[in-house]
């Protein structure tokens, strides 16, 4: 059996230990994950050009979802994660990053600008220079986390 162990640094290696120990293989890519409640993870397992990159989630700047396809932005480069958007809304720092639409996660640390668009909309520029809409549905949250 393979598990994807999603808990803190302080923990990792003993869990990691007992499990193995049990029988259990550790892979970053298998579907099951055993995960600790409210420990945020700081680094995220990402595919660009069939290599594997661990990321840092301090260097991401927004996370996009395109279909089946869930995408970090991370300095400049684009790579493809594992995770549904909706899990990582719930594993990444609630203090760091925001959800601003269905469909994108952005990282506070990395909005450049934010601009006023019509009808309770924003529109950020992020630090690599990509635009991402802040949608209606998520304008009053983002304006109460961004405290303007």
């Amino acid at each position: 059996m393979k598990i994807k162990l999603m808990v803190s640094e302080e923990n990792y290696s003993q869990i990691f230990k007992e499990l193995t120990a049990m029988g259990v293989e550790i892979d970053d890519g298998a579907q099951l994950i055993l995960s600790e409640k409210n420990v945020y993870v700081s680094r995220l397992i990402g595919r660009h050009d069939n290599e594997i990159f661990r990321l840092n989630t301090k260097d991401i700047s927004h996370i996009e979802s395109f279909a089946h396809d869930i995408i970090a932005h991370c300095g400049g480069d684009e790579y493809k994660l594992t995770e549904r958007l909706r899990r990582l809304e719930e594993i990444l720092d609630p203090e760091e990053f925001i959800r601003v639409s269905n469909s994108v996660i952005v990282s506070a640390e990395h909005i450049k600008s934010i601009r006023p668009s019509l009808s309770q909309k924003f529109v950020l520029t992020m630090s690599d220079g990509s635009k991402v809409d802040v949608t209606r549905t998520y304008y009053y949250i983002f304006k109460e986390f961004m405290g303007i």
